[in-house]
């Protein structure tokens, strides 16, 4: 087990570059394919990528440049949660190096030992061997189980700088907290749910994660970002959450012609 109460250097603000999720140019242009097959081509032809071919079958766009503006302006809108998630990795790491206390080795070996547990099912559910899986990868076995402990003492320092900055804050739960965790199509559907769990009695081994889910939030909307490290203004990113998902209309560089 963790200790019970870690600590931070600082409690202010988090200021991170965060950099911009950037879609493959080749994927974009994959996707273009497939929308005008599905969109603009006749029964048995086939879409051309062309300025020519886009000009002749559509009104809207007049040259393969436009067209790759609309089209990634769609999949950047729709993949904007992989963008939050890039930026609290980012916030979340940057966090970490406040933290003062170091880990107990025994909680390190215990979660490394699970971790390689999991990662090591997950392998022979595939049918493969460690060898056959990291010759695939172009790894060695070293460097496998190597990447796999690091990233769980990442995580771990960054679950007890989430568990301190909940202490210091004093943060507590309330219902709606835990449909931030529970999934579910609705808040009727969460509320369900959770009622199901705490009937069930394993409400109270899901507060550690409501509380660092909570803690999370609040950081993220002081966070202080910038996209790349000659931007000349910091964002708060509670006040451009909107415009940061939205990448189109926060990083317009993104959108030009190839």
């Amino acid at each position: 087990m963790a200790e019970s109460r870690y600590t931070l250097t600082s409690y202010d603000p988090v200021y991170v570059v965060a950099e911009e999720v950037r879609i493959p140019e080749e994927v974009i242009k994959q996707q273009a394919v497939r929308w005008m097959q599905n969109t603009l081509a006749k029964p048995g032809e086939t879409a051309k990528l062309t300025d020519a071919w886009i000009k002749s079958h559509s009104d809207d766009f007049k040259n393969v440049d436009e067209l790759l503006i609309f089209i990634r302006y769609n999949m950047y809108r729709d993949n904007r949660e992989i963008q939050e998630l890039s930026d609290q990795d980012a916030v979340c790491r940057e966090l970490s190096k406040r933290l003062v206390e170091e880990l107990p080795e025994d909680l390190i070996d215990q979660a490394v030992y699970d971790a390689n547990a999991r990662l090591e099912d997950m392998i022979a559910r595939q049918g493969m061997s460690i060898d056959e899986f990291c010759k695939q990868r172009g790894i060695s076995e070293a460097q496998l189980y190597e990447d796999t402990k690091e990233r769980t003492i990442q995580s771990l320092k960054e679950d007890s700088a989430l568990e301190a900055y909940a202490a210091h804050a004093g943060l507590t739960l309330d219902a709606e907290d835990f449909y931030a965790i529970i999934p579910g199509d609705n808040i009727q559907d969460k509320a369900h749910k959770r009622k199901q769990i705490e009937l069930d009695g394993r409400l109270e081994q899901m507060e550690e994660y409501a509380l660092k889910t909570k803690a999370l939030k609040e950081i993220m909307e002081n966070a202080m970002i910038k996209r790349k490290e000659t931007d000349t203004e910091w964002l708060r990113y509670g006040d451009t959450s909107k415009d940061v998902l939205n990448a189109n209309k926060q990083f317009p560089d993104s959108f030009v012609g190839m």
